[in-house]
């Protein structure tokens, strides 16, 4: 983490406190300028989104692959009954959101030869902008419901947590969502992972059911292939919609903090997901280490 906080420490130091105008060095640079700070600013909120992403795919691959090899395939099974359908009916919910025609669905329906638990086919308008834009948060859509699950999940069993976390990223509302995120995982560490708790068959029912949505939350390849899609129509929005307000003068570092202030909460809810998928691989790892390597992973058993 402190790596990425010092990578975001940069981008921001390069973005810079001042105004974007169109006066300095004529009217073609100073919109050159512009271009090249909008998409500063893009990279800056996409960088903490893409990060947890790939932190969580890969706690769900060190996940599924440690449980395959030392219980075999089946043991994928015990976590994908509840995994699955979050991960499809989170496409499903953003394809009802972007006018999708959903035209076949299959909640859980394991597949041992494609490795396959579940699908959504779907299908789109070719030419409307706002389907086609959709196919990036289609894609990325378990991603976004397995952490709203997650949430859910610590509100249900720790309320307490949930609530000092939530505390905690309302106190840095105005600050830097790293901080936000880091002082939210601070609260849920010191209020779940403690002696009197992992006693009690609330935390460990609380992490088997945290094992089996974090484990099944991250895209998969196909769904990054549909929201590869959506990209090129998001970005430019978001870009246009960036180098819109640096024309009406808004102040680049203003802009910075208020966009951070409105994704602090998401990062917070997805660094909370992403302390929460690490925990459960780290203690996947830790009761099969004595366990023999299957001779056969895929699944005989």
């Amino acid at each position: 983490m402190g790596i990425f906080t010092s990578e975001i420490s940069q981008l921001l130091s390069i973005v810079g406190a001042g105004s974007w105008t169109l006066s300095s060095g004529g009217l073609g640079q100073g919109v050159i300028s512009l271009f090249v700070e909008s998409f500063k600013l893009f990279l800056i909120l996409l960088a903490p989104f893409v990060a947890f992403a790939v932190l969580i795919h890969w706690f769900e691959y060190l996940t599924q692959r440690r449980m395959s090899e030392r219980l075999g395939w089946k043991s994928v099974l015990w976590t994908g009954w509840l995994g699955t359908p979050v991960h499809e009916l989170s496409h499903v919910f953003m394809c009802r959101v972007f006018g999708h025609r959903i035209d076949d669905v299959a909640l859980f329906e394991p597949d041992r030869d494609s490795g396959r638990l579940g699908y959504v086919r779907h299908s789109f308008e070719a030419g409307n902008w706002f389907q086609e834009m959709g196919n990036l948060f289609i894609g990325i859509a378990p991603l976004m419901g397995g952490s709203a699950v997650l949430a859910i999940l610590l509100w249900l069993f720790y309320p307490e947590a949930a609530a000092n976390a939530a505390e905690s990223a309302r106190l840095h509302s105005g600050d830097s969502s790293l901080l936000q995120v880091r002082d939210s995982v601070v609260a849920v560490v010191t209020n779940i992972v403690t002696i009197s708790n992992v006693a009690t068959v609330r935390f460990w029912t609380f992490i088997y059911l945290v094992l089996c949505v974090g484990s099944h939350m991250a895209p998969s390849r196909c769904d990054y292939q549909g929201a590869s899609r959506g990209v090129i129509w998001v970005g430019g929005i978001l870009l246009i919609s960036v180098f819109l307000l640096a024309c009406a003068g808004v102040n680049g570092q203003q802009m910075i903090n208020g966009m951070i202030g409105i994704m602090g909460p998401l990062f917070a809810v997805l660094g909370l997901a992403t302390l929460l998928c690490g925990l459960t691989t780290t203690l996947v790892f830790s009761l099969t280490a004595f366990m023999p390597v299957r001779m056969d992973s895929s699944g005989e058993n």
